[in-house]
């Protein structure tokens, strides 16, 4: 884990200091600094303090210290609203704060005091990452934004990010109408906002990469492109072969921490289903030189599927759109792709094909 600020945080503060008018400028600390140095220090100790031994108590004394520090945030947030102090405590909580009433609370303020804020280009920059934000009050939040933002900048930014996120709920679900809505909402930011700056690039450029996953091949309703290959073993591969069942095909890699997380929950799904009901296929994106190792792992672990070669730039990603790890599609059937999802997507994957496989096909 990355233990220094976000370029974003980090950006801010630099903003957020206080200079002396004299030869020899100090930064002054702020409210907002402050308390973000008492976070990272107790963040860093709890890191620090990691053993093979005592991963699972980590893990919930880091979402306690989460909890925690989102509450603090969000009430210095709330008593900075007049300068640009409650954004940088916004934008802390989107980048770390812990999903519940206190960081819905924290998304309420952006359309609230957005219009107020004195560097609007500070939260301009920060849209994108609002993507991936779990809280169901932010496309509200985007799209006050959008329809009463003073800033063109704020305004294009927060356009790309509500189409990004509608692509994204889109994909969970299922929902090809939503696919339609984002593929409309991102022309849009190409057409009219295009030069908008932010921490991730351009928006124009953002929307163009999405835009083209959205219209390639493999898309929520198109019919799964034709993918062949072979597996570790060497033995030939082609997808087609599985028609007729559902397919887990996880871009996976054992180099990947949340691939690796999600091993337990596809175990479980190949001992609930029959190999006629559901098969899961791993392409892998481990290099070639671990592969002998990868496959000793997984016989150990009694990962009992078949990992197809295909490296981490490899033709089956390029053609899927992959570009993070892990990527899951699942398809149904017919041979149709219903639910796309990345990272560590948990009891997801499970409701996903659960829904395939115990709902008759039309």
């Amino acid at each position: 884990m990355n233990l220094k600020p976000s370029l974003p945080l980090f950006f801010f503060l630099m903003l957020t200091a206080v200079l002396p008018a004299d030869d020899k400028p100090v930064l002054k600390p702020t409210a907002y600094s402050l308390l973000y140095n008492e976070w990272e220090a107790e963040r860093d100790a709890l890191e620090n303090a990691s053993t093979p031994n005592n991963i699972e108590e980590l893990k919930k004394r880091k979402l306690a210290l989460r909890k925690t520090y989102t509450r603090k945030f969000l009430k210095l947030a709330k008593q900075h609203t007049a300068d640009d102090q409650w954004s940088g405590c916004f934008i802390w909580a989107m980048a770390y704060g812990e999903p519940g009433p206190d960081l819905d609370a924290m998304v309420d303020l952006l359309p609230r005091y957005g219009n107020k804020v004195h560097n609007m280009f500070q939260l301009q920059m920060f849209m994108p990452d609002m993507v991936k934000v779990k809280s169901d009050r932010i496309n509200p939040a985007l799209t006050e934004i959008i329809e009463n933002s003073i800033s063109e900048g704020l305004h294009g930014a927060a356009l790309y990010a509500l189409a990004a996120r509608t692509n994204r709920l889109a994909e969970h679900t299922g929902s090809q109408d939503r696919c339609k809505q984002a593929e409309t909402m991102l022309q849009q930011v190409i057409d009219n906002y295009p030069d908008i700056a932010t921490f991730r690039g351009k928006t124009g450029e953002l929307a163009g990469k999405l835009l083209k996953r959205i219209r390639g091949p493999a898309t929520i309703g198109k019919q799964a492109p034709e993918t062949k290959g072979k597996d570790i073993a060497g033995v030939s591969f082609d997808l087609s072969d599985e028609r007729g069942k559902v397919i887990v095909l996880s871009f996976s890699g054992h180099w990947c921490a949340p691939c690796r997380a999600m091993h337990g929950i596809e175990k479980e799904l190949l001992k609930k289903y029959p190999q006629e009901k559901l098969v899961i296929i791993e392409i892998n994106s481990d290099e070639q030189k671990n592969l002998k190792q990868v496959a000793e792992k997984m016989k150990s672990d009694g990962l009992m599927w078949r990992a197809v070669v295909d490296n981490t730039q490899g033709p089956i990603a390029d053609m899927w759109s992959v570009t993070t790890w892990p990527t899951f599609y699942v398809i149904d059937q017919k041979h149709q792709i219903c639910h796309r999802g990345t990272g560590f997507i948990g009891q997801d994957l499970v409701h996903w094909v659960d829904k395939l496989i115990n709902e008759p096909l039309e």
